[in-house]
């Protein structure tokens, strides 16, 4: 019975490099069932990598296998992993702060460092630049398939040996709440800020009516009005703008049947700030 394996990576679907690591995997065990996540991440963009398998890792059946590729340090020394969740899905990834979300927001159970001569494919030694080809998708094959035991994938490392990168926080007080605009609803530019929905409800207690927001980006102030929070986006009018709890249970930022990202020239950052107002 083989696991699902599920790839991500900052790759795009515009050549075959996908096609590749699937071909890789297959080759290793035909009856695999492959999934994609995302290859949509921004190029070399780690933390945009980390919060896409924070959004879905939790959702997919215990046990199920995850390959990660947001590699700007390909080639270089740095190390790669493989990390077991407490429900027993794994993920295969450089060490290089992919699991930054899922150290902090999930819980990790184990960590091994991966033996790169023992798991890289055979007459791949002298390529240094496709590791999502010639070790992680096939690594993750046979971790899918039950060729190869965690035990086996090289020496057991602390959960504290993982690298990180800066992801977003918040910061409460009496009159504000602000946090930054950590990531987009891609498709239709909703903001996701780093802001959790239970911490807005206990800020806000029992406050009726709009919310004062102001989103700047290093002192330019990208954007100022007062908002209704709503459950759905139908709770105003098409056009009109809403805070709501994202699906991730954080606060988020939408147009109804727009797209606010476009509308103001918004892009996510950990310095893009977002600050709620009761005023």
């Amino acid at each position: 019975m083989t696991k699902p394996l599920i790839l991500q990576s900052d790759f795009g679907l515009s050549d075959g490099a996908v096609s590749a690591m699937m071909g890789v995997a297959l080759s290793i065990e035909p009856t695999l069932n492959i999934h994609h996540n995302t290859h949509d991440i921004t190029p070399f963009n780690i933390h945009e990598a980390s919060y896409r398998l924070f959004q879905s890792i939790s959702y997919w059946p215990a046990n199920s296998v995850f390959v990660s590729i947001v590699d700007p340090g390909v080639g270089t020394s740095r190390n790669s992993v493989v990390v077991e969740l407490e429900n027993g899905s794994i993920l295969v990834t450089p060490n290089n702060g992919t699991t930054s979300h899922i150290a902090k927001f999930l819980k990790i159970k184990h960590v091994y460092e991966v033996d790169i001569l023992k798991h890289r494919l055979k007459n791949h030694q002298d390529n240094y630049t496709f590791d999502g080809r010639d070790l992680y998708s096939a690594l993750g094959a046979k971790l899918a398939s039950g060729q190869v035991s965690l035990e086996e994938v090289g020496i057991e490392l602390k959960i504290e040996d993982l690298k990180t990168v800066e992801i977003g926080t918040y910061t409460l007080s009496k009159q504000t709440l602000s946090g930054c605009v950590e990531i987009l609803d891609v498709r239709f530019g909703s903001l996701w800020t780093s802001i959790p929905y239970d911490v807005f409800n206990t800020f806000r207690q029992d406050h009726q009516g709009k919310y004062h927001i102001v989103i700047t980006h290093e002192n330019t102030v990208l954007y100022d009005d007062h908002i209704v929070f709503g459950k759905g986006f139908n709770d105003v009018q098409p056009g009109d703008v809403l805070l709501y709890n994202n699906s991730l249970n954080r606060l988020g930022c939408a147009i109804n049947q727009g797209n606010f990202a476009k509308t103001y020239t918004i892009k996510p950052g950990l310095d893009v700030l977002f600050t709620i107002s009761l005023d």
